[in-house]
């Protein structure tokens, strides 16, 4: 069985200097929890980190370096570009052209000539960089960026409702608006695929504020609409989180989970953010030349499935089991999970979904009430306190290109609970091998399953290699992990790391570490 090599720092070391050869771990000092720090993929180019500084110009604004890496996460440059304050993050993308970074006004909006969004944009074959503002309409609510075709899109929603799409043509700067239809859809999910040159966008349709289909539109980098496709919801079903793709004859399918509806009211406002609802299967389907092809998949029906329940759920349904074996009435329910956003891995002939399974956990305390002056006689109340989410289970499915169900497998990690939702692992195809990969604390947690769903090997843990061979973490946030290009992985985050052999024992980052298969 293969192993993760972690690719060590090499020096050539000389009488007055060390110098890097191979980095495999690159540091940003973190000087403010609030501070922004955020990185773009180029694939095999390597990637764009920027990040805040403490510095300012003489107009008070604030520089934010864009640096350069390359695929061994050496620095190749940097660029300090003053930006206002108060800007917050929101999303970036790229092709092979160009990539782009949208920052919103996060600050007091009660002057008149307040900057709503911001828009960084860097040619990477020219090496340029052009910054370009403007204002959204009232309310809106930004969702995310796609790069695709030399074109930036940004889709954005109205709390009340309304959905628009925003195509800016990053050489010339000319921008583009378009509203998908009325005020009934709610734009929730958007993807770009650079070998087709459009952009997928998903929409939400409600009617008196009922949740009743969603659309699928497809547009070219100049704003065309190309195609546009309707799922209706199924009797008290509907579409949650969902991936995209286009098959070999460019059709496009996407796979979804399926989320069970109340049939009540629902409020448009933060719709894009729900990740409260329960799934209870998966779907899958495929749009040809506007027909539909699609198949449900729940998870009660799946055998492997109770693998990745939580012990909880386990143990419910193992005391159903019992009393049906005991020819006694038991009332089994669905198998139901919280998952947050899947993602989509092509190994060989099959299409892989991937989505992580979390659970919300509360605890209770009682207090005495003694009134105002506390003599009135003590009273309890009793109130609910929020103690994080517990990532404990990824969900893996496996359809062929017709969409049958070809395997089912899970894979449990041992998370701590965070206040945060964010991916706590990742899955890449390595030769012949579906790997699935997690960091935690500074180490590594993979296994590894072949074409027909067998796991190769027991769950492996591997140390990340550090800067300095006396370095300690003491603590880390937002660990996460993508595949980057080839077989290569990408893990970034927070840490505190000692090292009292340093001048400064103590110092706080944000980090790119680069991890190979082989």
């Amino acid at each position: 069985m293969k192993n993760f090599l972690l690719i060590a720092f090499l020096f050539l070391t000389t009488w007055a200097s060390a110098q890097q050869v191979e980095p495999v771990r690159y540091e940003v000092n973190r000087w403010n929890k609030e501070q922004g720090c955020h990185f773009q993929s180029f694939g095999e180019q390597g990637g764009l980190m920027l990040y805040e500084t403490e510095k300012t110009d003489k107009d008070k604004h604030r520089l934010w370096n864009f640096a350069c890496v390359d695929s061994s996460l050496y620095e190749t440059r940097s660029d300090l570009i003053p930006l206002p304050e108060k800007l917050k993050f929101v999303d970036s993308g790229s092709d092979d052209r160009f990539a782009a970074f949208l920052f919103v006004n996060d600050g007091n909006k009660k002057a008149s000539d307040s900057l709503d969004f911001l828009v960084v944009s860097f040619n990477r074959q020219e090496k340029t960089y052009q910054t370009f503002w403007n204002k959204w309409p009232e309310k809106s609510v930004p969702l995310s960026v796609e790069v695709a075709g030399g074109t930036m899109m940004m889709a954005l929603n109205n709390k009340s409702g309304n959905g628009a799409l925003y195509f800016y043509d990053l050489t010339n700067n000319s921008c583009r608006m378009v509203t998908p239809s009325s005020s009934s859809f709610v734009l929730f999910q958007t993807q770009a695929f650079a070998k087709e040159q459009c952009f997928v966008v998903a929409a939400k349709e409600y009617e008196n504020k009922h949740f009743v289909s969603t659309s699928f539109l497809v547009y070219s980098p100049m704003g065309n609409l190309q195609g546009s496709y309707r799922y209706d919801n199924i009797p008290n079903a509907a579409l949650g989180r969902m991936v995209f793709r286009f098959d070999e004859n460019r059709h496009l399918v996407v796979i979804g989970t399926l989320e069970r509806e109340t049939g009540r009211k629902v409020s448009l406002q933060g719709v894009t953010e729900d990740f409260d609802k329960e799934s209870v299967g998966v779907v899958w389907m495929r749009f040809d030349t506007g027909a539909l092809d699609s198949k449900v998949f729940l998870f009660k029906d799946m055998p492997e499935i109770e693998h990745a329940l939580s012990a909880s759920d386990r143990v419910r349904l193992r005391e159903e089991k019992l009393k049906l074996s005991n020819n006694q009435k038991a009332t089994k329910g669905e198998i139901t999970f919280q998952f947050l956003t899947p993602r989509l891995t092509d190994f060989g002939d099959l299409t892989v979904f991937a989505v992580e399974a979390f659970m919300p956990y509360y605890h209770t305390e009682t207090r005495m009430n003694y009134g105002y002056y506390g003599y009135y006689g003590g009273y309890p109340y009793t109130y609910t306190v929020f103690d994080g989410y517990d990532f404990f289970s990824e969900v893996i499915l496996a359809f062929d290109r017709e969409g049958h169900l070809k395997w089912q497998q899970s894979v449990k990690f041992d998370n701590e609970l965070t206040y945060d939702l964010f991916p706590h692992s990742s899955e890449g195809v390595c030769y012949d091998e579906l790997v699935v990969a997690s960091p935690n604390h500074n180490r590594l947690r993979y296994t590894a399953f072949d074409a027909q769903g067998q796991a190769l090997m027991n769950q492996q843990e591997e140390k990340l290699s550090p800067i300095y061979g006396a370095d300690y973490v003491e603590d880390e946030y937002f660990a996460q992990m993508t595949k980057w290009y080839g077989s290569r992985f990408l893990i970034f985050g927070s840490q505190i790391i000692q090292n009292g052999s340093q001048p400064k024992p103590r110092r706080a980052v944000y980090y790119l570490q680069k991890v190979q298969y082989d």
